[in-house]
């Protein structure tokens, strides 16, 4: 080969990294939403399962009903740094991280507890039996169709407005309590009126610019077209649970290198 065509090689390869690096940004970031969305989906799981959500009453009213169960007295038996940190969140958990590090937890107690073949399987059928209100109120929907879930009908309540800032700090929980309102001017020109996954912070936050948002998608649509329905292979693997048990911080070390191994 040429020295000519060498050179032209190297100045290709230059000139595509960019582009290679904002690629791999994107798929990152679907992973991080990817994560963060069976967290929320486990968090929901309880509150339906333990918490009897109900309408009109704010949601922080599940969770404290939540955790004066059992279930929840068990799990901050089994880890302490459990109940230490919830400690901390003074209500629910309300921060995006918080439900990530509440989920690390409690999506062991979802497989122990919850009917199933698979983890996926446990929560898609809460989800499935789940109230409707409850599911559009705290953006379930997005939570759904990130991770392939059967859905109640949701048309009896998609009528009614939900929050922007809900929807800002999902796939942290909603706040508030839900009150049957219709949209002010109407569905039709509510982005939050439907399911849109281009709305979501994966795609209009972080170090990409919102202008690639075309590529957001495309990274999105290869991510899922990759995943089987059946596979868990791609499924957010557990924490060990011997990670669980060391102190907080240093359990968040190892849980933060071996994310690195396996995503390189």
């Amino acid at each position: 080969m040429s020295q000519a065509r060498f050179r032209q090689i190297a100045r290709l390869e230059k000139l595509v990294q960019p582009y290679l690096k904002r690629t791999r940004q994107i798929e990152e970031e679907w992973q991080r939403t990817i994560r963060g969305a069976v967290s929320n989906a486990t968090v929901l799981a309880f509150l339906i399962r333990y918490g009897d959500p109900k309408i009109g009453e704010p949601l922080s009213c599940a969770w404290e009903r939540f955790t004066n169960t059992h279930v929840w007295k068990e799990c901050c038996d089994n880890w302490e740094d459990l109940a230490s940190l919830t400690r901390a969140y003074q209500g629910p958990p309300y921060g995006r991280d918080n439900v990530l590090v509440l989920g690390m937890y409690l999506r062991h107690a979802l497989i122990a507890r919850f009917s199933g073949a698979t983890e996926k399987k446990k929560l898609e059928r809460v989800f499935a039996s789940a109230p409707p209100w409850l599911i559009w109120f705290t953006f379930g929907d997005y939570t759904a169709e990130l991770l392939g879930f059967s859905l109640p009908d949701l048309s009896s309540v998609a009528g009614f407005a939900r929050s922007k800032a809900d929807f800002d700090n999902w796939y942290g929980p909603a706040t508030g309590a839900f009150v049957p309102r219709r949209w002010l001017d109407g569905p039709d020109n509510e982005p939050l009126a439907r399911t849109d996954l281009n709305l979501l912070p994966a795609a209009m936050e972080g170090p990409i610019s919102p202008k690639t948002r075309r590529e957001h998608r495309r990274a999105h649509a290869s991510y899922m077209k990759s995943r089987s329905a059946e596979s868990t292979e791609d499924w957010p693997r557990l924490a060990p649970l011997e990670v669980l048990t060391m102190p907080f911080d240093e359990a968040m070390e190892l849980i933060s290198e071996w994310r690195n191994k396996r995503d390189t």
